[in-house]
Parts: structure tokens; C-alpha cells; sequence
């Protein structure tokens, strides 16, 4: 089976490592970065490399398209302007999905399309990232959209080496949820990250001082900035509305600060702990 990677940054080369590993794969990796195709085939990451998409798509059984998610939307033009296999299924690493899906739609509608996004990765970059455990029991989203149900069950079954844990869900539903447990806490990082920087000077100036609370809330804040400038931007609507909640409890916390209502504040606080501590623990049985 001829496998298609197109971006082998640290979710796609990841990908390819575990696909390219089963015997009857043949994993080809795209890339415009010469020296990340050079690292991916000595370390058999994958097979075969190239830097053009549609020199190797008439070949391919499966297409991933694992760039940003510009990148993704464009690719899918150009797919659309060759002839593929007649049961070629194209998907996407994508973590939104109602931009990508509209264009799926309108360009692919020959084509089985199913947008992807595995809750795994972090905030490195790089095919030197690529880890074979990546995807491990992690919830990996399937959104079928106008394919049938047979093509999601050859995808999970392409995808079985993954040992990701798959899940069918709504364009919507997905990308409203994303908004909340993964979009927001990047910009809540990003604004922390900033807000210090402005109140205290330079990193140099407060660096040493900086203890685990400060450290772990902004960690994510060392993400890839063009990939979640698209990220943010593919999904405006949802973001907006759940930054604005964000904003405010904040605001609520702030006024409840200014008013010197203990009570209030240690209820709010508590309440943060109760579900904090709920969610541990079912990850802990997880």
C-alpha cells in the first residue's frame, strides 16, 4: 500500500515511523525542507521522499495531509486537479476542521475525504520529533462528512498501528470543543507569556525567580507561532466565543478580588480544584 505524508513535521513524521514500519507499506514523505526528507529517509522514517505532492498522488492508496492548515486547504485544490485512484481516501492531521471540510467538499467531490486530528503532539516541532508512541491511546477524531461508513472503517484499520483510541464526531462539535481544551489554553499561555514580559522587562529580568506554576501554565507558549496563527484563525467563530467566557471569568475573579469577597473567591477557587481533581482522576483510569 502506497502511504502519502505530506509534512513531516513532528505529527506527520510520527506517522510515517509507525506506518512505515508495517511490512506491506510503502511510506512516501513530502516536504519543501530537502534537509527534513534527508533525516527521514536515513532514519527510515519513511521510504521515499519528494518535495511535489501531486508527482506521487496518482500512486497513492492513502494521501495525509499533515501541514498547516493553509497549507492543507491548498493542497486540496490541487488534488482535485489530478486524477487519483478510484479508491484512493484522502485525511488531514488538521486540529480544526469547518474550514477544511468546506473545501473537501467543494474541490474533492469525486474523492473520499476524512478530516483527522489526533489530541496527541507537543509543542516541539521537527522531524526529529517523530515518535513511534505518539498516537498511543490517544483520542484520534474521524469527521466522515459525505463518505460512507465503509471508507472510515478502511481508514481505522489503515491506522490500526497507531493505537490511537478513534472516535467519530461532528465538523461543529469538533471544533467548538477544540476552542475550549486546546485553543483557548494556547492563548491563555501566549497572553500570560506576554503580560510578564510587558509588567516585568525582559526574561532576564524575572527568569530565575520563576518557580513550576509559572513554568508549566506557560509551557505551550513555546508553540509553533505561524502554525497556531492558522490554527486561530481557521476557527474565529468558536474562538471567539470561548475566549470570551475566558475573559469573563477573569473578569468575574478580578471583581470579586476588588470587592474583598473571601467567601466568593474561595468558592470560585474551589470549584477550579473539584474539577481539576475530577479530571485527574479519571485520567489516572483511563
Amino acid at each position: 500500500m502506497n502511504i502519502v505524508i505530506q509534512g513531516l513535521g513532528e505529527m506527520g513524521a510520527s506517522l510515517a515511523l509507525i506506518l512505515n514500519q508495517v511490512a506491506d507499506n510503502h511510506v512516501i514523505g513530502i516536504d519543501i525542507n530537502q534537509n527534513t526528507l534527508d533525516y527521514a529517509i536515513k532514519h527510515q522514517i519513511i521510504s521515499e521522499s519528494g518535495s511535489d505532492l501531486i508527482m506521487v498522488a496518482d500512486r497513492a492508496d492513502v494521501i495525509i495531509l499533515a501541514t498547516p492548515i493553509n497549507g492543507i486547504k491548498e493542497s486540496l485544490k490541487q488534488l482535485a486537479g489530478i486524477t487519483l485512484k478510484p479508491q484512493v481516501i484522502v485525511t488531514d492531521a488538521g486540529s480544526t476542521k469547518n474550514e477544511i471540510l468546506q473545501v473537501a467538499n467543494k474541490v474533492l467531490v469525486d474523492t473520499a475525504f476524512i478530516g483527522g486530528h489526533a489530541m496527541a503532539g507537543t509543542h516541539k516541532s521537527g522531524v526529529a520529533e517523530a515518535n513511534k508512541d505518539l498516537y498511543q491511546q490517544v483520542p484520534y477524531f474521524l469527521i466522515p462528512n459525505q463518505v460512507g461508513k465503509a471508507y472510515v472503517e478502511r481508514l481505522k484499520n489503515i491506522f490500526k498501528p497507531l493505537a490511537a483510541d478513534f472516535t467519530t464526531i461532528d465538523v461543529e462539535a469538533h471544533d467548538h470543543l477544540m476552542a475550549m481544551i486546546s485553543d483557548v489554553p494556547h492563548i491563555a499561555a501566549f497572553a500570560l507569556m506576554n503580560t510578564a514580559v510587558k509588567q516585568l522587562g525582559s526574561f532576564d529580568n524575572f527568569g530565575r525567580y520563576v518557580a513550576g506554576g509559572f513554568t508549566d501554565t506557560t509551557r505551550i507558549a513555546a508553540s509553533d507561532a505561524k502554525l497556531w496563527t492558522d490554527i486561530l484563525l481557521s476557527n474565529r467563530e468558536s474562538v471567539l466565543e470561548n475566549n470570551q467566557a475566558l475573559i469573563d471569568e477573569l473578569q468575574e475573579i478580578n471583581q470579586t478580588i476588588a470587592d474583598n469577597d473571601a467567601n466568593k473567591l474561595q468558592e470560585m477557587i474551589q470549584t477550579a480544584h473539584d474539577a481539576r481533581q475530577n479530571l485527574l482522576s479519571r485520567k489516572q483510569h483511563e
